[in-house]
């Protein structure tokens, strides 16, 4: 049971848990609802509120989520129209991922939801509107899973490619929109893929260690570059939340990226604030990530080594950062920080008053750009090959952006 795992704090006062939850809703650590119906969209928002309205405790989750993902199953094998059937299938498969979240430890339960999951996901895949493929790229003893979308409508050729990460609690079946993505409506391909310990690949076996993702990223890239669907020379990579940790590691070490974009940042050293400030289900779920959800202590010895400033001083390529500047799971110091050390161009798209996820109604963040958008061409300008500035577009809570002095040019 959960409550035999993770830190002290969890294990422990459990009872904050659940009384945050029934005052604040299935939010309380985080914008769950926010960022599993963007790329589910509107129609996804009744089951939601369904789930706001019966989860009253930590322990009710998975039922409910189990529950209402098999509901869209159900829809979705009852539909006599394709379109209709793709879509409950799209929504089953994330409302599966959501019922997986709570689970942090290794058993017979968890494989089987990422099994549904998986099932429901490669059903949407056989009626998707473009084409998506079910990969598994070789790592250590297991593989790294992902999906390979391209662009509707693609015909052949090699295509500029995004490889593409959410956070710990994003898999990768929240990083391509059902419809009117950001990065296949530019004509990318995208390989939206589960490093170790994120999302299914921990369920496979492939955890967390703090050079995991470099060795994975290897093998990512080397996938990308021997399909004849991608154009090896016009690869980028895109990461948020702990995916801004991950994908920013992986470009510092893979040179042949013609650039980075992440956001939503996780780049404080040590992780102090994520891990001992916030809600403890991030460290409670980080440590199952990392195959030491009993042992708190050796779960604290190895996270002092999830740093990225030994690493930024390779980066090859130029590196984008979006965040907020009251990001309470990484102080944006760390952020402006390493775009200091950076020795290639990078800017920054920070935010007023943003905080992590930059949710809204953020009032910078409502009248702003879209982030999405914003770093969407961003990388659509470096495959393209426009050179890229050292700038800080700062904005303000009108939606207007301030162009401020970047690290670079400030004292340390």
């Amino acid at each position: 049971m959960n409550h035999e795992i993770g830190p002290r704090r969890w294990r422990e006062q459990r009872w904050i848990t659940d009384s945050v939850l029934r005052t604040d809703g299935l939010e309380w650590d985080q914008p769950r609802v926010a960022y599993t119906v963007r790329p589910m969209g509107v129609d996804a928002l009744p089951d939601f509120h369904v789930a706001q309205a019966r989860i009253h405790k930590f322990a009710d989750m998975v039922p409910v989520f189990t529950e209402l993902a098999e509901r869209r199953e159900r829809l979705a094998k009852a539909a006599t129209n394709p379109v209709a059937a793709r879509e409950h299938y799209f929504h089953a498969a994330l409302l599966f991922a959501t019922a997986e979240w709570p689970i942090w430890r290794d058993c017979a339960e968890l494989v089987a939801l990422d099994d549904r999951k998986n099932a429901c996901y490669q059903a949407y895949a056989e009626l998707a509107d473009h084409h998506v493929e079910r990969v598994e790229i070789p790592f250590e003893d297991a593989f790294i899973p992902a999906w390979f979308h391209l662009p509707r409508g693609y015909t052949g050729g090699p295509l500029p490619t995004v490889i593409s990460c959410g956070g710990m609690d994003a898999p990768k079946e929240l990083n391509v929109n059902l419809y009117g993505d950001k990065f296949l409506e530019r004509g990318f391909a995208v390989l939206a893929f589960d490093g170790p310990g994120q999302g299914e690949a921990p369920v496979r076996g492939v955890k967390f260690t703090p050079t995991a993702w470099i060795e994975a990223g290897e093998k990512i890239v080397d996938w990308c570059r021997a399909r004849a669907e991608v154009d090896a020379d016009r690869i980028v990579g895109f990461g948020l939340s702990f995916g801004s940790y991950w994908m920013t590691q992986i470009a510092a070490t893979q040179p042949s990226l013609r650039g980075s974009a992440v956001g939503l940042v996780c780049h404080e050293p040590g992780c102090h604030m994520i891990f001992e400030m916030a809600s403890p289900s991030f460290k409670a779920r980080y440590m199952w990530m990392s195959g030491l959800e009993r042992d708190e202590v050796a779960f604290d010895k190895m996270a002092e080594q999830i740093d990225l400033r030994p690493l930024i001083g390779q980066m090859p390529a130029p590196w984008l950062v979006v965040a907020g500047d009251e990001d309470e799971l990484s102080p944006m110091e760390h952020s402006y920080d390493l775009a200091r050390r950076c020795p290639t161009p990078a800017p920054l798209l920070v935010y007023q008053q943003g905080r992590h996820a930059l949710s809204l109604p953020t009032p910078s963040v409502a009248l702003g750009p879209n982030w999405l958008t914003y770093a969407a061409d961003w990388l659509l300008e470096r495959v393209d090959g426009l050179p890229a500035e050292d700038v800080v577009d700062y904005v303000l809570p009108s939606g207007q952006i301030e162009r401020r002095t970047h690290p670079k040019e400030t004292p340390a």
